[in-house]
């Protein structure tokens, strides 16, 4: 559940030519809200972001690139039908705008509305066949929709058109590993390489390609690797602790697994896979008071996460709780019904 199905895209931001302004216009104060909005923006403070590109619209509507970085913020603050409702009042105007037309159609892939999202797109590529954001989100929006071999071919087109673009390589490799084509998947990720040699997150799923072929001596320096690189670059990016865990769990090393969930848990302390890890490890060790805390953390966090429940119905099981088994069972149970099939 937890290998990252994929695959976000955050609108970049764009700057667009305004309008001739109005004499009605108070345009001093628009420009300062805007500038102001902006700042919060890259300080990742989107609900005071969007509620000042609002008022710098409203300052001055004939300023209309305003309303595409208000959807810009709406969809990075998950107000996706506000976001929606920012790029249509946009497009009411201009229809055909590519500018407009992508951030309608990030606003409605990031809020999980594939099928529209893949038809704005089309319309942006329509009029730009080698647009590659429209690719990115027409591919992304196919494989999760459960059109694997349409995604496939959307970036392998991109790709042919923009042979450069680490990102789409990343994106298309995470859809063959997704899709057990791991020596495809194995040269996108060694392609970003080529052109950043520091992609921490290509190590990374390097890492998980080696362990899935059952070299797990491979996948441990893959792993390693990005986790040098991501201390080294003071980044937040815990997946390759989690991975590096869950890997060491398998080959029969609690002690190591634990270590680095708990580096994963204290980069993320949100993931509830990190505290599953954790739980696991701790289990394994004997040290069951400090699993069961570790797990019932993990479905704190989330409560359509299965495995951690299994556990829990498990230890409680064999400490003789059978109450609290049996409701960590039925919540088990729930959990997985809810989960969708798998796609291989």
């Amino acid at each position: 559940m937890f290998r990252r199905l994929t695959l976000i895209i955050l609108a970049p931001g764009l700057l667009f030519a305004q309008e001739q302004t109005s004499v009605d216009c108070n345009l001093t104060r628009s420009n300062s809200l805007d500038i102001s909005a902006r700042e919060a923006l890259l300080g990742k403070r989107y609900t005071i972001a969007a509620s000042q590109f609002e008022a710098a619209y409203a300052a001055c509507p004939t300023q209309r690139g305003i309303l595409l970085e208000l959807s810009r913020a709406r969809t990075l603050e998950k107000k996706f039908e506000q976001a929606v409702a920012a790029a249509r009042q946009y497009l009411a105007i201009d229809p055909r705008s590519v500018p407009g037309n992508l951030a309608l159609a990030n606003a409605y892939f990031m809020g999980q509305h594939f099928h529209e999202a893949r038809i704005t797109a089309m319309l942006v590529i329509k009029a730009e066949p080698g647009n590659s954001m429209a690719l990115k989100i027409k591919g992304n929006a196919e494989y999760l929709s459960g059109e694997a071999n349409p995604a496939i071919n959307t970036f392998v087109d991109l790709l042919e058109r923009h042979p450069e673009d680490g990102e789409a390589a990343y994106m298309l490799g995470r859809i063959y590993y997704q899709e057990s084509m791991v020596d495809q998947a194995i040269g996108q990720f060694e392609r970003v390489l080529k052109t950043d040699p520091r992609s921490y997150k290509s190590y990374d799923n390097l890492g998980l390609c080696y362990e899935a072929k059952g070299d797990n001596d491979k996948a441990t320096r893959y792993f390693l690797t990005a986790i040098k690189i991501v201390e080294e670059s003071n980044a937040t990016y815990d997946w390759p602790y989690a991975n590096l865990s869950d890997l060491l769990f398998k080959t029969g090393d609690p002690k190591r697994a634990y270590d680095a969930a708990s580096k994963a848990a204290n980069m993320n302390p949100l993931s509830a896979r990190n505290f599953y890890l954790g739980g696991k490890a701790l289990e394994k060790l004997g040290k069951t008071d400090l699993a069961l805390n570790w797990l019932e953390r993990s479905t704190t966090l989330d409560p359509a996460y299965p495995e951690p429940e299994y556990l829990l119905a498990q230890i409680y099981h064999r400490l003789g709780e059978q109450e609290k088994a049996d409701a960590a069972r039925k919540r088990f149970l729930a959990a997985k019904a809810r989960l969708p099939a798998t796609r291989r």
